[in-house]
């Protein structure tokens, strides 16, 4: 029962959301981020991305330009190449976003040497990768390479490497995920032995009745039409969902919609957390607050949704991303962009190198802010999240349309001029676009109604515009543009309170503000963690201005609401952009760390230790290291 009314909302979905022609993204390296976003990339370059030898091995070695030697007996072969694949697709995307030549010419080299160096097959990438799953990374950043200087030998290359792949490598594991590249591929020859070898593959089982390695928890469609709650890993899950949604730009066949569409509700329904991203420490856990996500999955996820929104040109994706971004992605690092989490919660009142209160890994390092991690993948992956973002800003339609899909500051130079977005967004709510137009050319202009939106106001040469501005839609104006012509926009952003019901009976509560989560900033005591972990295998930051660092809390946190949130004052914390803060009534309660090392779960009945309310500030969830952001209900 459950699985039939659920394909009948997908259904409906997918006949009333999808756009005739997908589009397309709108070249990185024409899109110019300022502002706010512009300052966080700038720290990105400045930390991590322009530092590799402050995450140690394997990135203070020559990546993807040559072999990577190996380190000790740790992991496998194709690590090493998994994690400086995410790395080097971030840096080159970074490179592009800020106009860095260095930047660029470090992450194209590898692209360089992996094209000049293919093997007699054709195949690409090191014969000591025993797993085609780097090479699916690896690929975004030839992508990445090519759109922003096109070369023909470049998809010419990954035909020949794609046609070396047969179904039953595709079928073991990740492998599967080469799909994305291969139908990348196939948009630009139109080479149909490529779509007909994903087709294959994809649908394996049906064709063949079993796959080659059989896993269980793969994304595969029997998985998703199944009434059984995903159980899967969560980069895999992430990667895997965009599957479907590929196959069906290039067939156009509304099976394949109807699969990505109802893995991504389902999955929303099933894991998702207040912040936009799904539970996955390491495996989809549910709902309950308590559970983290790792840090890759906040990073693939948002690369996933990008495409469900590029392919549907439904705004609902739009809004998941951003939501992702603010809030899971900016709160799992530093914002001078030293250090990141590996894994990071809604509610995290500690950070250090025993605070892990995950099953996965329990009390280890896996939940302090490090620049050097364990295992290395999500200190590599970080990269590529905001360029990710700004890459999806600007998109580009049928006949020259124009789409604002992202909001951000920044300039757009399409073929006819440059829109010039003027915007504190998300941390206001009004967006300016300018024109710069060297001649009059006709376009159609699209923008976005977000779906948490009510009462937008659209403003065009400074009339007011009597349009539908229906919550979750784009917005489309197709006129003669003029050089000076502006298009004024305010998106309001009422305070929105939600309650969560955990498997407990506990009950909680937190605060949104348009895409932005808010949260109760900690105190915090910040102490540089030198210890030694057996763990680590010796690896350690090779720069010391790079630190791992134990954060404990240096205040109250115990704290249930005890009343209706206001907006506060204007305030400045870590980004160099004013935002408005919320305030809230609040009584403390009998809640206290577990065995004074993890985080504890939402209390089932709470019992209050104070009479009076105080009051606290609360501001966005990206701008904290240690939060308190779902407040146990009182009854």
């Amino acid at each position: 029962m459950r699985k039939s009314w659920l394909l009948c909302l997908v259904g409906l979905l997918a006949v009333s959301a999808v756009h005739a022609q997908p589009w397309n993204e709108g070249e990185l390296s024409r899109i110019h981020p300022a502002g706010w976003l512009r300052s966080m990339l700038e720290r990105q370059r400045d930390g991590l991305t322009g530092h590799p030898e402050a995450m140690s091995y394997p990135y203070n070695t020559c990546l993807w330009a040559g072999e990577i030697p190996r380190q000790g007996e740790h992991g496998k072969d194709w690590w090493r190449y998994e994690q400086t694949a995410y790395y080097t697709d971030g840096l080159l995307r970074l490179g592009y976003a800020l106009g860095d030549a260095a930047l660029i010419e470090k992450g194209t080299s590898g692209v360089r040497y992996t094209l000049a160096h293919p093997r007699p097959s054709g195949r690409l990438g090191n014969e000591k990768i025993e797993s085609q799953w780097p090479m699916a990374v690896f690929f975004r950043a030839i992508q990445a390479a090519y759109e922003a200087s096109p070369d023909p030998s470049v998809p010419e290359a990954l035909t020949r490497h794609y046609l070396t792949l047969t179904p039953e490598e595709l079928t073991d594991w990740r492998n599967i995920v080469n799909l994305e590249g291969m139908l990348w591929t196939y948009r630009l020859t139109g080479d149909r032995r490529l779509l007909e070898k994903a087709d294959s593959a994809y649908r394996y089982k049906a064709i063949h009745g079993e796959y080659k390695v059989k896993r269980p928890f793969d994304l595969r469609p029997e998985v998703i039409w199944d009434d059984a709650r995903f159980h899967m890993h969560g980069v895999t899950c992430a990667e895997m969902l965009k599957l479907p949604l590929l196959l069906f730009e290039a067939t156009r066949d509304h099976y394949f919609l109807d699969l990505a569409l109802t893995a991504a509700e389902r999955l929303e329904a099933e894991d998702m957390l207040p912040d936009g991203v799904y539970s996955s420490a390491e495996w989809l856990k549910g709902r309950d607050i308590l559970h983290s996500h790792e840090t890759c999955d906040i990073v693939d996820y948002t690369w996933t949704l990008g495409h469900f929104l590029r392919v549907t040109g439904d705004a609902r994706w739009a809004d998941r991303l951003e939501q992702a971004v603010f809030n899971a992605g900016l709160g799992a690092i530093t914002k001078d962009f030293k250090a990141i989490q590996y894994f990071s919660s809604v509610n995290q009142f500690i950070a250090t190198g025993t605070s892990n209160h995950n099953e996965f890994f329990h009390g280890k390092t896996w939940m302090a802010y490090r620049p050097v991690h364990e295992t290395e993948c999500c200190i590599g992956n970080i990269h590529r999240l905001l360029p990710d973002y700004v890459a999806r800003m600007w998109l580009k339609g049928k006949d020259g349309e124009v789409v604002a899909a992202l909001y951000g500051p920044g300039d757009y130079a399409f073929d006819a001029g440059v829109i010039h977005e003027e915007t504190a967004y998300p941390f206001g709510e009004e967006i300016t676009f300018r024109f710069e137009m060297p001649k009059r050319a006709k376009r159609a202009f699209r923008f976005r109604i977000p779906g948490w939106c009510r009462g937008a106001e659209i403003l065009v040469n400074g009339e007011k515009q009597v349009l539908d501005a229906t919550p979750g839609t784009f917005v489309t104006l197709d006129r003669i543009w003029r050089d000076g012509d502006v298009v004024a926009l305010r998106l309001p952003m009422p305070l929105t309170v939600k309650t969560v019901q955990e498997s407990s009976g506990a009950r909680g509560t937190y605060v949104e503000a348009g895409p932005l989560l808010y949260s109760f900033p900690i105190r915090e005591r910040w102490e540089e963690d030198r210890t030694d972990y057996p763990s680590m295998r010796g690896k350690h930051s090779e720069n010391p201005s790079f630190r791992s660092w134990n954060i404990t809390p240096n205040g109250p946190w115990n704290f249930a609401l005890a009343g209706t949130p206001a907006y506060g004052t204007l305030a400045d914390r870590g980004l160099d952009q004013p935002f408005r803060t919320v305030t809230v009534p609040a009584r403390r309660i009998e809640w206290a760390l577990e065995e004074g090392r993890y985080t504890p779960d939402l209390p089932v009945s709470p019992k209050p230790v104070t009479e009076k309310p105080e009051t606290l500030t609360l501001i966005p969830y990206g701008l904290t290291q240690l939060r308190l952001t779902v407040f146990p209900e009182l009854r």
